[in-house]
């Protein structure tokens, strides 16, 4: 392998995710294999609020943040000098808008409330004006067609996302790039799946649309049966007192979890939680972020896990659950959960609401043989998701470049 200058882009928003993890891997990845490499940031809420020379004063700036600020990235990222290097290898948007010959683009998603989560971000309520919204989003897809037919060559993250970038932007020099398990966590001999007895498990950010909500509505329906199933949602973010409050209003003998549509749950803004008063029984442990030791225990013990994101960029959390032997109960619309989960193999693929999901509970919890041969599925599934494979398609996209 010939050595080269890389330069790695990737725009900082100022939390630490599931893909700051991937990029450091990529990094140490490509310095193992002899390249010399250099991170290349943008800090996204640092920007002056000047996309392409023109002052946006603050209160139009605030109709649409979201809308601006991904114009001042574009700029930014656009403005990056990468001439020293040989080739570039862009990751989040707008990182792919950085010229180059020899682009590659490890590209998970484009910034999607423009794009395929344009009309559920809008009826959620997230926009005071759907009609400005649609503008900005008709103005972004104008701006990011001509960057993105200049990248050389793209690795999706998942089949969902190289379909997206078939649907909305005609490319089909695309490969795949895999993500391996996070790392952190003591796997261990999986835990025989008669004794998985703990809580069922939900891991995952409290963000739309990633419909822990739905999960919340899940468990109560679940705890009601004979059995009285019991969860834990382990994860932080923005959608926490909106949680809170779908948990204390399930817990309420004026409501029946089974009334309560999906949409009602998941498709909304979430700014309008009411305060939560006195902190009454639940079958469902909001227990926010937890640490990898807790995480670990969490796995090990679970009989299955639940990931119910709506069409996911690619499904990590269903990969890390199945390396302890959890069985994995996703949606149909799913996205990238969807095509990691295989149905009656390594877990169960079920309609997008809480009664499907607590049904589908039952079946795993219930059921020993069952249990046993998802679990035994789910090994076989999570080792071929491994940072080996990853690494042989990165370089395979690398190799593109100088082709």
């Amino acid at each position: 392998m010939v050595p080269r200058r890389i330069a790695l882009l990737k725009p900082e928003f100022g939390v630490t995710g599931g893909f700051e993890g991937v990029a450091d891997w990529i990094e140490t990845t490509l310095r193992r294999d002899g390249h010399e490499v250099e991170r290349l940031s943008v800090g996204v809420d640092a920007l002056p609020h000047r996309p392409f020379g023109l002052p946006v004063p603050d209160h139009v700036w605030h109709r649409a943040p979201e809308y601006f600020r991904y114009l001042a990235s574009v700029e930014a990222f656009e403005r990056l000098d990468t001439r020293r290097y040989d080739a570039v290898v862009s990751t989040q948007p707008p990182s792919f808008a950085t010229p180059h010959p020899r682009h590659l683009s490890l590209f998970f998603h484009h910034h999607r409330i423009f794009y395929d989560l344009e009309e559920p971000y809008l009826a959620a309520g997230f926009s005071p004006d759907p009609e400005l919204h649609r503008r900005a989003a008709a103005k972004v897809r104008a701006l990011d067609r001509p960057r993105l037919d200049a990248v050389r060559w793209f690795l999706a993250g998942s089949e969902p996302v190289r379909a997206r970038l078939a649907r909305w932007n005609g490319i089909d020099r695309v490969g795949l790039f895999h993500a391996g398990p996070a790392p952190g966590l003591d796997v261990g001999e999986p835990v025989p799946a008669a004794e998985r007895t703990g809580p069922v498990l939900c891991v995952g950010r409290l963000e739309f649309p990633k419909r822990p909500e739905l999960f919340v509505q899940a468990m109560h329906l679940a705890h009601a049966s004979p059995r009285g199933r019991r969860g834990v949602l382990a994860g932080d973010g923005g959608r926490m007192a909106w949680v809170r409050a779908v948990d204390e209003r399930f817990g309420r003998a004026d409501t029946d979890p089974a009334d309560v549509r999906a949409e009602e749950l998941w498709c909304t803004t979430g700014w309008d939680a009411p305060p939560v008063g006195v902190p009454r029984p639940s079958p469902v442990e909001i227990a926010g972020r937890v640490d990898d030791d807790r995480l670990t225990q969490l796995y090990r013990e679970a009989p299955c896990v639940v990931a119910p994101a709506y069409e996911e960029d690619y499904g990590l959390t269903a990969v890390e659950a199945m390396r302890f032997g959890a069985p994995v109960v996703v949606c149909r619309d799913g996205g990238g959960l969807a095509g990691i989960v295989h149905d009656g193999v390594d877990g169960l693929v079920v309609a997008p609401d809480g009664p499907s999901i607590a049904e589908a509970v039952d079946r795993i919890c219930s059921d020993v043989e069952l249990r046993e041969h998802l679990s035994r599925g789910a090994v076989a599934t999570a080792a071929t998701y491994t940072w080996r494979r990853a690494a042989d398609q990165l370089r395979t996209g690398l190799d593109r470049l100088f082709d």
